[in-house]
């Protein structure tokens, strides 16, 4: 009688084998494939975002302030001052006009009169997240949204940001490193003398933050852990913890409480939640207040021109700082 065709138990296991091998084999680049397009994405969502911000501009004629603090002269007549953030301004221009016809902009974000948040504080949006980054329920981030893209205040948490050898030593001409979203002011494409594709507007925050990275110092420090150590930013809640919002004693905290005279978390408390911009101070991958990624090998950023760049978390500090100071004095080539 002729004998059945079929494996015998050894060429099983090496059919098993090859084929383990070549999963082995091709496995790193389809990782690559998948971190390849969600760094498109990435690249495409602040690409948008820095179409907004222009045509924000273009309507308003000066770039939306990082925030409206209560109490807060209002250096932009059109918005009021009860926290709402940059981001809230330009969601028209992101194709979001009906979620941003339901904010009530007379109001305070965080307590509209009632003792209740407005909706928008808790709205997801998409284009607002970077796809590499750690996704986060609501519930680990208060019932906040959060961003993955912050617009930069420049070197600090103050008004000016006057900088010297001290700090790094080829800053010789005592430039102004502040940011296009230096607190308290609305900066327009005049503002920034070093040219505006010269300067970052806008870069990625990853979704937990950095920890024990130096100051002036880039690439320097590790992720933090998901848990109490976690720092988001707020998409649109300006909750500011240092500076001048929270160490002049001159605004309300969110909430109507304070002011505050003192550096303070809000919500007190954590995981904690910092506004949707961050220091220069800290170049990328450092500490929590800068900025940082989770895409292998480079940060996206916009420009003040709309384009988006991708920076090397180990980026100089001092180009750093200079690629984020809007009237510093200093032309950065390449970078």
């Amino acid at each position: 009688m002729a004998r059945k065709g079929g494996f015998t138990l050894v060429e099983l296991l090496v059919v098993i084998a090859i084929i383990g091998i070549l999963v082995a084999l091709l496995l790193p680049a389809i990782q690559a494939a998948r971190e390849a397009a969600r760094r498109t994405q990435c690249t495409n969502n602040l690409k948008q975002i820095g179409l907004a911000l222009h045509n924000y501009h273009d309507t308003y004629h000066r770039f939306p302030p990082s925030g409206i603090l209560y109490g807060d002269p209002a250096r932009v007549p059109h918005q009021l001052p009860y926290h709402h953030t940059w981001l809230i301004m330009i969601l028209p221009f992101l194709e979001e006009g009906t979620l941003y016809d339901d904010v009530d902009t007379e109001v305070p974000v965080w307590n509209n009169g009632t003792g209740q948040r407005q909706a928008i504080v808790g709205t997801q949006i998409g284009v607002l997240q970077c796809p590499s980054a750690l996704e986060l329920d609501l519930s680990e981030t208060r019932n906040m949204a959060y961003t993955n893209y912050a617009g930069s205040e420049g070197y600090h948490w103050w008004t000016t940001a006057y900088l010297g050898p001290a700090h790094d030593p080829s800053f010789t001409s005592g430039g102004d490193f502040s940011g296009v979203f230096t607190i308290t002011k609305s900066n327009s494409q005049a503002s920034i003398t070093d040219g505006t594709s010269n300067v970052i507007a806008v870069a990625e925050v990853s979704s937990v933050g950095y920890k024990w990275g130096p100051i002036r110092t880039s690439g320097s420090g590790v992720a933090r852990n998901n848990t109490g150590e976690r720092v988001y930013r707020a998409a649109f809640v300006w909750t500011g913890v240092a500076g001048e919002c929270c160490e002049t004693g001159r605004y309300l905290n969110p909430d109507g409480t304070g002011p505050s005279s003192s550096s303070r978390w809000f919500p007190a408390g954590s995981p904690h939640a910092f506004s949707p911009t961050y220091l220069a101070a800290w170049g990328p991958n450092a500490e929590w207040p800068g900025a940082s990624s989770r895409h292998p090998g480079g940060v996206n950023a916009t420009l003040a021109d709309a384009s988006v760049r991708s920076v090397t978390p180990n980026i100089d500090w001092g180009v750093w700082a200079k690629l984020n100071g809007i009237a510093d004095g200093y032309e950065v080539q390449q970078y």
